[in-house]
């Protein structure tokens, strides 16, 4: 049950800021900025474990909550000035988060390579949001919503699809069977799917209010 009310929530957030974003420009930076202080926590409660420091309830609720809560706030106090910073972290963890396992190597190289290649691409968008026309904003709010909803929903749909041997054959085929009890290629369709979506919305609804 908490998990259905975890991916409805995410699916409701996701499609407000995919179809929306580039009304709500400025929220849509808070929300980036959480997920980022989110992921932040979760990083440092995952060392502070791994090196067998027991963590209670409320640690673990303040550690994720404090980045969470400031780095939110910040980014919608700020606004266009913690736009190509953020950018930046979000697209470095992304890559790493869903597409680590596509990149080579091994020990630390297979961490940094695929966080330095998402950061790079994330400074350039950025920085192509930053002094962009609407069309580069209305895609990056798409994008983000698009994230949102495929990290809501496609651990669950992958759940529901892994058993099947078409599907089984079509992520190897694509991705290799190294990934394959990963749910990378679906939420690739969905992010893809979406952001398409969201843009083509969005550039007409922003027509339709000038």
């Amino acid at each position: 049950m908490t998990e259905l009310i975890l991916i409805g929530a995410g699916c409701l957030v996701g499609n407000v800021i995919c179809f929306n974003g580039y009304k709500i420009f400025r929220f849509c930076l808070a929300v980036l900025g959480g997920m980022l202080g989110y992921a932040l926590g979760d990083f440092l409660c995952n060392i502070l474990q791994g090196q067998s420091q027991q963590l209670s309830l409320l640690a673990k609720l303040l550690i994720l909550g404090i980045p969470t809560v400031a780095l939110a706030i910040a980014s919608f106090a700020l606004y266009m000035k913690a736009l190509i910073g953020l950018t930046a972290l979000f697209c470095a963890y992304f890559v790493y988060k869903d597409y680590g396992s596509l990149f080579p190597g091994s020990g630390p190289a297979k961490v940094l390579t695929p966080l330095i290649t998402g950061f790079i691409a994330g400074l350039i968008l950025g920085v192509v949001v930053y002094f962009a026309q609407k069309w580069t904003i209305c895609f990056f709010t798409a994008f983000l919503g698009a994230k949102i909803i495929a990290s809501a929903t496609a651990p669950f749909l992958w759940g529901l699809l892994k058993d099947n041997q078409y599907a089984l054959y079509f992520q190897d085929t694509l991705l290799g069977t190294r990934i394959t009890e990963t749910p990378a290629l679906t939420a690739c369709f969905i992010i893809v799917a979406f952001t398409a979506a969201g843009l083509v919305v969005q550039l007409k609804t922003s027509k339709k209010h000038k």
